[in-house]
């Protein structure tokens, strides 16, 4: 075989690297968000309120802004690919523990427990998204790859979202818990096996320290700053959006569970295929910030619509066309985090971006209710979302993008 032939092959492997690293992503958010649909039949199973089954999700945000900051350096020093291992271990270990919450006379402390191990996955799995990318994909297709690598995110929240009420009520949550830790331990098999560092391995930075230096420098970067901002608010913005949903349109247009879980998901089914088009235009022509302007202004205007529109028509059409748009900003600003990084930092920027985005994620699902008691409307919630949104789209205009 002649060395052009084994460099294809090498690269052509990128897509099966990029897969397993997708199932992983898969069931990350499948195991944060198996107990969200099931709130009032949780809080009754296991004698406590439905707030401490909050606790079940909101525990992945919190656990993500403690871990944050040193996963990050860790996926800079180590690489992709051994960062990915160890979130995937933390998933199928605790997977498998929270069986135990159930067979040990629904053990609401296990559950608990298990949840935030299960957690802890998160950074490891977030922050190493661009890092694969740059280690396997050449420069036209990072975009791509970056927003191909999302959509395991989008597809753990539709499946948990949609597919776990339907398991419980057909085999209760046992059998629930046991097949969610089944789907867990061979997505890891499956990625150790499978998984390789890429052939870039210049991007990683052996002499990494557990330092905050470099987040500092980061921050001080205008450019990096505004992109913290747009994470917290937007990112922020769309988790507390999705945790809330049920009952802003329960509230503001009298839907029920199973329409609302329908929109939800045509958010998301939206967003996975803006996740693939958006990145690949904008490898296409070499541009970020246009796309990221566009995907801000429809988004917005859009969010306004939901608060404002009752014909489930006409909602279930805006809500495809926001997650189609909104959602894909994301891997694009993912990218555009590398060219102010540079290389070798892709782990600590992007771990960054996300730790403002759990912040936001925590600070806007808190408050979202007592707008809601003071106002007397959720249509006040999210008449402050869209106000940081615009805040946002302003600061974004003021960033200059590197040329190609």
């Amino acid at each position: 075989m002649s060395e052009e032939e084994n460099r294809h092959n090498i690269y052509a492997y990128r897509w099966i690297v990029l897969s397993v690293f997708i199932i992983i992503a898969l069931t990350s958010q499948l195991l944060w968000l198996t107990f969200a649909p099931l709130s009032s039949e949780m809080a009754i199973l296991y004698n406590v309120t439905v707030f401490d089954i909050s606790l079940l999700s909101l525990v992945w945000p919190l656990v993500f802004v403690i871990t944050a900051i040193p996963v990050g350096i860790f996926i800079d020093k180590k690489g992709f690919k051994i960062s990915v291992e160890v979130g995937a271990l933390f998933l199928a270990v605790f997977s498998i523990v929270r069986i135990f919450s159930v067979t040990l006379e629904y053990n609401f402390t296990i559950l608990l427990l298990s949840q935030i191990g299960a957690a802890i996955s998160q950074p490891f799995i977030f922050g190493s998204i661009t890092k694969l990318a740059s280690a396997w994909f050449p420069e036209k297709e990072q975009g791509l790859a970056t927003g191909l690598g999302t959509i395991g995110l989008f597809l753990g929240m539709m499946i948990a979202l949609a597919l776990t009420p339907s398991i419980y009520l057909s085999f209760g949550l046992e059998k629930l818990l046991i097949i969610y830790a089944y789907l867990s331990c061979a997505a890891t098999f499956i990625f150790i096996i499978l998984a390789k560092e890429g052939p870039l391995v210049s991007n990683i930075d052996t002499s990494a320290s557990f330092s905050l230096h470099d987040f500092w420098i980061l921050s001080k970067l205008k450019p990096f700053l505004i992109l913290e901002f747009g994470f917290f608010v937007v990112v922020g913005g769309f988790t507390a959006l999705m945790t809330w949903l049920e009952q802003m349109l329960h509230a503001l247009h009298g839907i029920g569970i199973n329409e609302a879980g329908l929109l939800g998901g045509l958010l998301i089914i939206g967003g996975i295929l803006g996740s693939i088009i958006i990145p690949a235009l904008s490898d296409k022509i070499k541009k970020l910030k246009p796309f990221i302007l566009v995907d801000l202004v429809v988004g917005t205007v859009l969010l306004y619509l939901i608060g404002i529109i009752s014909n489930y028509e006409l909602l279930a059409l805006i809500f495809f066309i926001t997650g189609f748009f909104l959602m894909s900003a994301l891997p694009l600003v993912l990218e555009l985090s590398t060219q102010f990084s540079g290389k070798g930092m892709e782990g600590r920027a992007s771990s960054l971006l996300w730790f403002f985005s759990q912040v936001g994620s925590v600070f806007l699902i808190i408050i979202i209710e007592p707008i809601n008691t003071i106002w007397g409307s959720y249509l006040y919630s999210i008449i402050l979302i869209v106000i940081l949104w615009i805040i946002a789209f302003l600061l974004f205009l003021g960033i200059k993008e590197k040329k190609a």
